[in-house]
Protein backbone atom coordinates (compact mmCIF):
# COMPACT_ATOMS: atom_id res chain seq x y z
CA UNK A 1 0.00 0.00 0.00
CA UNK A 2 1.35 3.42 -0.96
CA UNK A 3 2.04 5.72 1.96
CA UNK A 4 0.03 8.89 1.61
CA UNK A 5 2.11 12.05 1.82
CA UNK A 6 0.45 15.23 3.07
CA UNK A 7 1.62 18.81 3.03
CA UNK A 8 2.53 20.29 6.38
CA UNK A 9 1.20 23.71 5.50
CA UNK A 10 -1.40 24.48 8.18
CA UNK A 11 0.14 27.79 9.22
CA UNK A 12 0.67 28.84 5.62
CA UNK A 13 -3.01 28.23 4.90
CA UNK A 14 -4.07 29.89 8.16
CA UNK A 15 -2.07 33.09 7.59
CA UNK A 16 -3.01 33.22 3.91
CA UNK A 17 -6.68 32.95 4.85
CA UNK A 18 -6.40 35.91 7.24
CA UNK A 19 -4.59 38.08 4.70
CA UNK A 20 -7.04 37.29 1.88
CA UNK A 21 -10.07 37.84 4.14
CA UNK A 22 -8.99 41.43 4.80
CA UNK A 23 -7.87 41.89 1.20
CA UNK A 24 -11.29 41.07 -0.23
CA UNK A 25 -13.12 43.10 2.41
CA UNK A 26 -11.09 46.24 1.65
CA UNK A 27 -10.88 45.63 -2.11
CA UNK A 28 -12.15 48.62 -4.09
CA UNK A 29 -12.82 50.72 -0.99
CA UNK A 30 -11.80 54.39 -0.87
CA UNK A 31 -11.85 54.57 2.91
CA UNK A 32 -10.53 51.71 5.04
CA UNK A 33 -11.92 53.34 8.16
CA UNK A 34 -15.44 53.43 6.75
CA UNK A 35 -15.25 49.76 5.81
CA UNK A 36 -13.96 48.83 9.28
CA UNK A 37 -16.91 50.62 10.85
CA UNK A 38 -19.39 48.96 8.50
CA UNK A 39 -22.28 46.85 9.66
CA UNK A 40 -21.02 43.64 8.04
CA UNK A 41 -17.26 44.12 8.56
CA UNK A 42 -16.77 41.34 11.13
CA UNK A 43 -19.09 38.97 9.30
CA UNK A 44 -17.35 39.65 5.99
CA UNK A 45 -13.91 39.01 7.49
CA UNK A 46 -15.02 35.79 9.17
CA UNK A 47 -16.75 34.50 6.05
CA UNK A 48 -13.73 35.39 3.90
CA UNK A 49 -11.38 33.62 6.31
CA UNK A 50 -13.61 30.55 6.52
CA UNK A 51 -14.00 30.33 2.75
CA UNK A 52 -10.31 30.76 2.04
CA UNK A 53 -9.24 28.25 4.68
CA UNK A 54 -11.71 25.63 3.43
CA UNK A 55 -10.62 26.10 -0.19
CA UNK A 56 -6.87 26.00 0.53
CA UNK A 57 -7.30 22.98 2.81
CA UNK A 58 -9.33 21.17 0.17
CA UNK A 59 -6.72 21.86 -2.51
CA UNK A 60 -3.97 20.67 -0.16
CA UNK A 61 -5.75 17.37 0.58
CA UNK A 62 -6.74 16.72 -3.04
CA UNK A 63 -3.26 17.55 -4.32
CA UNK A 64 -1.59 15.26 -1.76
CA UNK A 65 -3.90 12.43 -2.87
CA UNK A 66 -3.14 13.05 -6.55
CA UNK A 67 0.59 13.22 -5.78
CA UNK A 68 0.39 9.62 -4.58
CA UNK A 69 -1.97 8.28 -7.23
CA UNK A 70 -0.87 10.27 -10.29
CA UNK A 71 2.56 11.86 -9.71
CA UNK A 72 3.46 14.62 -12.18
CA UNK A 73 6.64 12.92 -13.38
CA UNK A 74 4.78 9.75 -14.44
CA UNK A 75 1.24 10.72 -15.45
CA UNK A 76 1.59 14.28 -16.73
CA UNK A 77 -1.49 14.46 -18.99
CA UNK A 78 -3.81 12.54 -16.66
CA UNK A 79 -2.57 14.46 -13.63
CA UNK A 80 -3.03 17.82 -15.35
CA UNK A 81 -6.63 16.95 -16.20
CA UNK A 82 -7.44 15.78 -12.67
CA UNK A 83 -5.66 18.75 -11.11
CA UNK A 84 -7.60 21.26 -13.20
CA UNK A 85 -10.95 19.61 -12.48
CA UNK A 86 -10.43 18.75 -8.81
CA UNK A 87 -8.05 21.56 -7.89
CA UNK A 88 -9.46 24.51 -9.85
CA UNK A 89 -12.98 23.90 -11.19
CA UNK A 90 -14.45 22.28 -8.07
CA UNK A 91 -13.16 24.90 -5.56
CA UNK A 92 -14.17 27.72 -7.93
CA UNK A 93 -17.73 26.41 -8.00
CA UNK A 94 -17.64 26.07 -4.22
CA UNK A 95 -16.54 29.70 -3.85
CA UNK A 96 -19.37 30.81 -6.11
CA UNK A 97 -21.97 28.78 -4.19
CA UNK A 98 -20.60 29.88 -0.79
CA UNK A 99 -20.63 33.57 -1.60
CA UNK A 100 -24.04 33.39 -3.26
CA UNK A 101 -25.45 31.75 -0.14
CA UNK A 102 -23.75 34.31 2.15
CA UNK A 103 -24.55 37.47 0.19
CA UNK A 104 -27.88 36.70 -1.46
CA UNK A 105 -29.52 34.15 0.82
CA UNK A 106 -28.22 35.13 4.27
CA UNK A 107 -27.62 38.89 3.96
CA UNK A 108 -30.46 39.40 1.49
CA UNK A 109 -28.66 41.51 -1.09
CA UNK A 110 -29.90 41.66 -4.66
CA UNK A 111 -27.50 40.24 -7.25
CA UNK A 112 -27.14 43.64 -8.92
CA UNK A 113 -26.07 45.18 -5.60
CA UNK A 114 -23.13 42.83 -5.16
CA UNK A 115 -19.81 43.36 -6.94
CA UNK A 116 -18.34 40.03 -5.84
CA UNK A 117 -19.46 38.09 -8.90
CA UNK A 118 -17.80 40.60 -11.25
CA UNK A 119 -14.65 41.60 -9.34
CA UNK A 120 -13.71 39.34 -6.42
CA UNK A 121 -14.79 36.08 -8.07
CA UNK A 122 -12.37 36.38 -11.07
CA UNK A 123 -9.60 37.25 -8.60
CA UNK A 124 -10.57 34.18 -6.55
CA UNK A 125 -10.13 31.97 -9.61
CA UNK A 126 -6.67 33.44 -10.19
CA UNK A 127 -5.75 32.77 -6.57
CA UNK A 128 -7.02 29.18 -6.74
CA UNK A 129 -4.95 28.61 -9.89
CA UNK A 130 -1.89 30.12 -8.21
CA UNK A 131 -2.40 27.90 -5.14
CA UNK A 132 -2.42 24.82 -7.37
CA UNK A 133 0.76 25.95 -9.13
CA UNK A 134 2.36 26.44 -5.72
CA UNK A 135 1.78 22.78 -4.88
CA UNK A 136 3.28 21.73 -8.21
CA UNK A 137 6.46 23.50 -7.14
CA UNK A 138 6.26 21.81 -3.71
CA UNK A 139 5.94 18.42 -5.41
CA UNK A 140 9.04 18.76 -7.59
CA UNK A 141 11.05 20.31 -4.75
CA UNK A 142 10.16 17.38 -2.48
CA UNK A 143 10.87 14.81 -5.22
CA UNK A 144 14.24 16.39 -5.94
CA UNK A 145 15.14 16.38 -2.26
CA UNK A 146 13.99 12.77 -1.88
CA UNK A 147 16.02 11.63 -4.89
CA UNK A 148 19.17 13.34 -3.59
CA UNK A 149 18.77 11.71 -0.18
CA UNK A 150 18.18 8.27 -1.71
CA UNK A 151 21.18 8.64 -3.99
CA UNK A 152 23.42 9.59 -1.08
CA UNK A 153 22.17 6.60 0.90
CA UNK A 154 22.73 4.23 -2.01
CA UNK A 155 26.19 5.61 -2.74
CA UNK A 156 27.19 4.61 0.78
CA UNK A 157 26.50 1.00 -0.28
CA UNK A 158 28.13 1.24 -3.71
CA UNK A 159 29.89 -1.92 -4.70
CA UNK A 160 31.29 -3.63 -7.77
CA UNK A 161 30.74 -7.19 -8.91
CA UNK A 162 33.75 -9.40 -8.29
CA UNK A 163 34.87 -13.02 -8.76
CA UNK A 164 31.76 -15.12 -8.99
CA UNK A 165 31.62 -18.70 -7.84
CA UNK A 166 32.17 -20.01 -11.38
CA UNK A 167 35.76 -18.83 -11.22
CA UNK A 168 35.35 -16.50 -14.17
CA UNK A 169 37.00 -13.10 -14.32
CA UNK A 170 35.43 -10.11 -12.63
CA UNK A 171 32.66 -8.47 -14.58
CA UNK A 172 33.87 -5.24 -16.19
CA UNK A 173 32.40 -2.00 -14.85
CA UNK A 174 30.00 -0.34 -17.28
CA UNK A 175 27.59 2.58 -17.13
CA UNK A 176 23.92 1.90 -17.86
CA UNK A 177 23.48 2.11 -21.60
CA UNK A 178 21.25 4.91 -22.92
CA UNK A 179 17.62 3.89 -23.12
CA UNK A 180 16.23 3.65 -26.63
CA UNK A 181 13.29 6.02 -26.66
CA UNK A 182 11.73 4.83 -29.89
CA UNK A 183 11.12 1.44 -31.43
CA UNK A 184 9.87 -1.94 -30.31
CA UNK A 185 10.09 -2.64 -26.59
CA UNK A 186 11.42 -6.08 -27.32
CA UNK A 187 14.50 -4.60 -28.98
CA UNK A 188 15.50 -3.02 -25.69
CA UNK A 189 15.79 -6.33 -23.83
CA UNK A 190 18.92 -8.40 -24.23
CA UNK A 191 17.78 -11.71 -22.90
CA UNK A 192 19.94 -14.08 -20.91
CA UNK A 193 22.74 -15.66 -22.89
CA UNK A 194 23.69 -19.29 -23.06
CA UNK A 195 26.93 -18.94 -21.07
CA UNK A 196 27.67 -19.94 -17.49
CA UNK A 197 25.26 -18.45 -14.99
CA UNK A 198 26.39 -16.88 -11.74
CA UNK A 199 25.12 -18.05 -8.36
CA UNK A 200 26.82 -15.56 -6.05
CA UNK A 201 27.54 -11.84 -6.25
CA UNK A 202 30.22 -10.44 -3.97
CA UNK A 203 29.39 -7.02 -2.63
CA UNK A 204 32.40 -4.89 -1.77
CA UNK A 205 31.59 -2.25 0.83
CA UNK A 206 34.67 -0.54 2.19
CA UNK A 207 37.01 -3.34 3.29
CA UNK A 208 34.18 -5.86 3.59
CA UNK A 209 33.36 -8.49 0.97
CA UNK A 210 29.73 -9.58 1.24
CA UNK A 211 28.71 -12.73 -0.67
CA UNK A 212 25.11 -12.51 -1.85
CA UNK A 213 23.53 -15.66 -3.32
CA UNK A 214 21.53 -14.61 -6.36
CA UNK A 215 18.46 -16.48 -5.09
CA UNK A 216 18.42 -14.01 -2.17
CA UNK A 217 18.12 -11.07 -4.56
CA UNK A 218 14.48 -10.01 -4.94
CA UNK A 219 14.94 -7.67 -7.86
CA UNK A 220 17.20 -5.25 -9.72
CA UNK A 221 15.92 -1.89 -10.93
CA UNK A 222 17.34 1.07 -12.77
CA UNK A 223 18.06 4.13 -10.63
CA UNK A 224 19.51 7.02 -12.63
CA UNK A 225 22.80 5.90 -14.16
CA UNK A 226 23.07 2.94 -11.81
CA UNK A 227 21.31 -0.33 -11.09
CA UNK A 228 19.92 -0.91 -7.61
CA UNK A 229 19.84 -4.38 -6.07
CA UNK A 230 17.36 -5.28 -3.32
CA UNK A 231 17.48 -8.51 -1.33
CA UNK A 232 14.60 -10.34 0.29
CA UNK A 233 15.92 -8.99 3.59
CA UNK A 234 15.31 -5.46 2.21
CA UNK A 235 19.03 -4.73 1.99
CA UNK A 236 19.86 -2.31 -0.83
CA UNK A 237 23.06 -1.94 -2.82
CA UNK A 238 24.00 0.16 -5.80
CA UNK A 239 25.57 -1.32 -8.95
CA UNK A 240 27.16 0.45 -11.87
CA UNK A 241 26.24 -2.38 -14.27
CA UNK A 242 23.47 -2.40 -16.81
CA UNK A 243 20.38 -4.58 -16.59
CA UNK A 244 21.21 -5.89 -20.06
CA UNK A 245 24.53 -7.24 -18.81
CA UNK A 246 23.02 -8.73 -15.68
CA UNK A 247 20.44 -10.67 -17.71
CA UNK A 248 23.27 -12.42 -19.54
CA UNK A 249 24.62 -13.66 -16.21
CA UNK A 250 21.44 -14.55 -14.31
CA UNK A 251 19.54 -17.82 -14.49
CA UNK A 252 16.55 -17.18 -16.78
CA UNK A 253 14.32 -19.60 -14.87
CA UNK A 254 14.85 -17.52 -11.72
CA UNK A 255 14.94 -13.97 -13.10
CA UNK A 256 12.73 -12.21 -15.62
CA UNK A 257 13.28 -8.90 -17.43
CA UNK A 258 9.93 -7.21 -16.81
CA UNK A 259 10.66 -3.91 -18.58
CA UNK A 260 13.44 -1.39 -19.15
CA UNK A 261 13.66 -0.68 -15.42
CA UNK A 262 13.23 -4.08 -13.72
CA UNK A 263 14.64 -7.58 -13.43
CA UNK A 264 12.57 -9.57 -10.94
CA UNK A 265 13.08 -12.83 -9.05
CA UNK A 266 10.22 -15.29 -9.40
CA UNK A 267 9.94 -15.42 -5.60
CA UNK A 268 9.47 -11.64 -5.42
CA UNK A 269 6.20 -11.79 -7.41
CA UNK A 270 3.58 -11.40 -4.68
CA UNK A 271 0.74 -11.21 -7.21
CA UNK A 272 -0.10 -9.69 -10.57
CA UNK A 273 -3.24 -8.20 -12.09
CA UNK A 274 -4.54 -7.84 -15.61
CA UNK A 275 -4.55 -4.24 -16.81
CA UNK A 276 -5.99 -2.53 -19.88
CA UNK A 277 -4.61 -3.27 -23.35
CA UNK A 278 -3.30 -6.65 -22.22
CA UNK A 279 -0.71 -5.27 -19.81
CA UNK A 280 0.12 -6.80 -16.42
CA UNK A 281 0.90 -5.10 -13.12
CA UNK A 282 3.13 -7.05 -10.71
CA UNK A 283 3.21 -6.41 -6.97
CA UNK A 284 6.64 -7.15 -5.51
CA UNK A 285 7.90 -8.45 -2.19
CA UNK A 286 9.75 -6.81 -0.52
CA UNK A 287 7.39 -3.99 -1.29
CA UNK A 288 8.33 -1.47 -3.94
CA UNK A 289 6.69 1.94 -4.01
CA UNK A 290 4.65 1.04 -7.08
CA UNK A 291 3.58 -1.95 -9.14
CA UNK A 292 5.84 -3.10 -11.96
CA UNK A 293 4.26 -2.86 -15.40
CA UNK A 294 4.71 -5.57 -18.02
CA UNK A 295 3.74 -4.73 -21.58
CA UNK A 296 1.29 -6.71 -23.68
CA UNK A 297 4.17 -8.08 -25.75
CA UNK A 298 5.94 -9.35 -22.62
CA UNK A 299 2.82 -10.65 -20.85
CA UNK A 300 2.79 -14.06 -22.57
CA UNK A 301 6.50 -14.58 -21.86
CA UNK A 302 5.92 -13.65 -18.21
CA UNK A 303 3.11 -16.17 -17.80
CA UNK A 304 5.20 -18.86 -19.48
CA UNK A 305 8.15 -18.01 -17.20
CA UNK A 306 5.96 -18.44 -14.11
CA UNK A 307 5.00 -21.98 -15.20
CA UNK A 308 8.47 -23.20 -16.13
Amino acid sequence: MTTRTTYRDFWLRFITSIVLAFFFVFLGSDSLADVAKGKYFVADVLSGFTLTFIVTSYISIVTAHLDNQYPWNKYLTTRLLYQVVAGVVVPSMFVLAFMYTYLIVILGFQKGEVNFFYTEFPISILFITFWNVLYVGFFFFRENTKNREELLTLKEKLFTLQNVDTGTAAIPTLQEQATIENGDDEADYREAGSGTKIRILVAVSGNRNIPIPVENIAYFYKSGNYTTLKTFQSETYLLNHSLDELMKLLEESLFFRANRQFIINIRSCHYFTNEEYGKLAVKLEPEFEEEVSISQKRAAAFREWLHT
